[in-house]
């Protein structure tokens, strides 16, 4: 058994604290004497590394209550009453960790429609926080989804490995830096070397989403520019710097005497 000074000096935590949570039930000692002295056994010290385990993850002592009064379940008699609780607070921390996740999709989502549209829009930043409770998270992420009646089942398994906004995938970031650049340039003669390395940088960018399947690759544009008149099935993106990656796309193509490249659809 532990007294209070010996809980005190084992645990790192203050006797007003250890009086708290007896107060409100939340840790009861083991033993109450008579005279106001009050003991813990080992248990008891498992149960407070336990609560404070639980607390440095930000859970609420009515929170942390909640878990011990109603999801820890009697042991049996010849199993270690605290693996249940132990197993609870793995549970707990995994829901935490989803959680967090998510949150950083969505984060991760604004700061990048920011950095392509070049500056912040407050409806579209609301749109993407609104979608923290969406139900439609896998692995912390929300996928994009593509008709049926526009794409056949094979495409769609291609689609499906575009760059997510909110993600960390390299192509996604090698994009954001692309548009950087792209918005720093844009007042260079069209003709500059400068210009020429960036169409050639897009054209390159674009390519690898596609695995260089361009048939695949003007159809989704198509479907995105279609789709986009009424709203944008893409947030954060910059009209004025999609029209002008067009141009200079368009611009090397036809004079390299490549096939002629349909304005519009490369990057929308």
């Amino acid at each position: 058994m532990y007294s209070i000074g010996e809980m005190i000096h084992k645990v790192k935590i203050s006797r007003r604290t250890l009086h708290y949570y007896d107060e409100i039930g939340l840790l009861k000692p083991t033993i109450s004497r008579e005279n106001g002295y009050r003991y813990y056994d080992d248990q008891a010290i498992i149960k407070l590394q336990t609560i404070l385990s639980l607390k440095s993850m930000d859970y609420s002592l009515e929170q942390i209550k909640a878990l011990f009064d109603e999801q820890i379940p009697e042991a049996e008699s010849d199993a270690d009453p605290w693996v249940p609780l132990l197993q609870a607070q793995i549970e707990q921390a995994s829901k935490k960790i989803d959680d967090l996740k998510r949150k950083q999709f969505i984060l991760r989502g604004v700061i990048q429609t920011i950095e392509m549209s070049g500056r912040r829009n407050d409806e579209h930043v609301f749109n993407i926080i609104e979608r923290i409770d969406s139900p439609h998270f896998v692995d912390h992420e929300i996928p994009a989804t593509f008709p049926a009646d526009v794409f056949t089942e094979e495409e769609i398994d291609a689609l499906r490995e575009l760059p997510l906004i909110g993600s960390e995938d390299p192509r996604l970031l090698t994009a954001l830096e692309l548009i950087k650049k792209t918005r720093k340039s844009m007042r260079a003669d069209e003709d500059a070397p400068l210009v020429e390395d960036l169409a050639e940088q897009w054209k390159a960018c674009i390519s690898s989403w596609f695995n260089g399947d361009e048939e695949l690759q003007s159809k989704y544009f198509r479907f995105i520019d279609a789709a986009s008149q009424e709203s944008p099935l893409i947030y954060g993106m910059d009209e004025e710097v999609v029209r002008y990656i067009d141009h200079i796309m368009d611009h090397y193509t036809n004079r390299g005497g490549d096939k002629e490249h349909e304005s519009g659809k490369r990057i929308r």
